[in-house]
């Protein structure tokens, strides 16, 4: 018998799949060709711009020499650009060029819409508990953020 938390984790660790299906068939044309991480960094950035590079990396999930190695050719492809955050020029904070934040907000829009029309789909009352479980999951995973 699982606890609750065993259980929770166990839910947690099949949320990749769901996402995976429900992204599945969508169409992003862009004019920069990205990897895989650095789609998800750039869309972080989207969200969370000005933090320095050691914050990102976490965040991203990837180790420090990794996601230096992403800002890198991030960099390289022009959608963005390192800002120094203190004297020390080790450390960074990065942020979006026009480029990259017109690029970012067309991955948005896309993402969005083709969640959109699927979850469309749906009976109203599911997509409402939908939308009321996922404001909750994002608000109790925000405290857990907050306390780690």
């Amino acid at each position: 018998m699982l606890t609750t938390e065993e259980k929770i984790a166990e839910l947690i660790g099949s949320l990749p799949m769901y996402l995976g299906s429900l992204l599945a068939g969508i169409e992003i044309k862009i004019p920069v060709k990205l990897n895989f991480s650095e789609g998800k960094t750039l869309m972080f950035l989207h969200k969370n711009e000005g933090n320095p590079m050691s914050e990102y990396s976490k965040k991203v999930g990837l180790t420090k020499g990794s996601f230096t190695a992403v800002a890198d050719r991030l960099e390289k492809k022009g959608l963005i650009k390192r800002v120094a955050v203190s004297e020390d020029r080790r450390k960074n904070a990065l942020i979006l060029t026009e480029k990259g934040k017109s690029i970012a907000k067309k991955i948005d829009h896309l993402y969005n819409r083709h969640i959109s029309t699927k979850i469309a789909q749906l009976e109203e009352e599911d997509i409402n508990k939908l939308k009321n479980a996922l404001e909750t999951t994002v608000a109790i995973m925000e405290k857990i953020r907050q306390h780690i």
